[in-house]
């Protein structure tokens, strides 16, 4: 109700309070006084009756506007609570996708580099230390797989967030570090590949020359290409990144579905809350991204 209809609402009450008022005033007045007169026309009954019609018409038309109203709230209510469900579901959806591609191809690819990295750092302590003959070789496998950027429906998670949630801010932040996490993952991989063809393309007898560009070391004419082992890296924490924005961001989402909730009544739509605990370990440690908000 605006401050028009408060006034002439206080204005009409005013005016029923008065008729009631001099409905039941002292006859204590003059007949012919023009007091008496506004006394007797004011406790007249069409008079009484005409100022309750008003009112009750207005006390209506008011009350209708207030449920029009609320009726209104309630649906923009129940139309952002679907839209955060279903930005939920794809914020575990995109979670899920990069917990299965760490699963399926990072997790493996990172552990073994990191274990034959480790392995060619006591070889050569070995030889240093007398326990191996100088020059002797060391034995390592190149993985060769070719990584494809999985797909993840990011694209239809921006559009609810920005179109049709009217939420704070923490899930538009946790947001922008997701998008930039998948296109950064999707990079690496396009670079690895890219890196990988030029590996094949290498001569059989180079092996000091592939050792070198596999593990980053310095070539026989004193160049570093580090690119691998950076990307592995890389690759490494931007699938975890993956992972922990969007379930940081599901959570969020969560937060605002349920601030929703109170609002719409004790009948509002269950907020869904997905269950990752069967992920186990392939969850990066989430207090690693404490700085975000959740």
């Amino acid at each position: 109700m605006d401050r028009n209809d408060k006034i002439l609402f206080g204005a009409l009450c005013a005016m029923l309070v008065a008729a009631v008022l001099l409905a039941f005033a002292p006859n204590t007045l003059s007949t012919d006084s023009v007091a008496a007169r506004i006394w007797s026309l004011a406790s007249s009954t069409p008079f009484i009756a005409l100022i309750s019609t008003f009112v009750a018409a207005f006390a209506g038309t008011w009350g209708a506007q207030l449920l029009a109203e609320r009726n209104t709230t309630r649906r923009e209510l129940l139309r952002e609570i679907r839209a955060v469900n279903a930005a939920i579901a794809l914020a575990f959806n995109i979670s899920n996708t990069f917990i299965t591609t760490k699963k399926q191809q990072v997790r493996d690819l990172v552990i073994t580099y990191e274990t034959q990295n480790s392995a060619r750092k006591v070889h050569h302590q070995n030889i240093a230390a007398g326990l191996l003959p100088p020059g002797a070789p060391f034995q390592y496998s190149v993985v060769l797989q070719t990584l494809l950027p999985p797909f993840s429906p990011i694209e239809e998670l921006r559009r609810l967030l920005e179109e049709k949630i009217s939420t704070d801010l923490n899930p538009l932040i946790l947001l922008t570090p997701l998008i930039q996490s998948i296109a950064g993952l999707a990079d690496s991989f396009g670079q690895r590949n890219q890196f990988i063809e030029e590996f094949r393309m290498l001569p059989l007898n180079s092996d000091a020359i592939k050792a070198a560009l596999y593990f980053g070391l310095e070539s026989s004419i004193g160049h570093i290409d580090d690119r691998y082992p950076n990307l592995i890296d890389a690759i490494s924490k931007q699938t975890d990144d993956c992972i922990a924005f969007s379930i940081l961001l599901a959570r969020a989402l969560i937060k605002h579905g349920k601030r929703l909730g109170a609002k719409y009544g004790a009948d509002a739509p269950r907020i869904a809350e997905p269950n990752l605990s069967k992920a186990g370990d392939l969850v990066p440690d989430l207090a690693l991204y404490a700085a975000w908000p959740q």
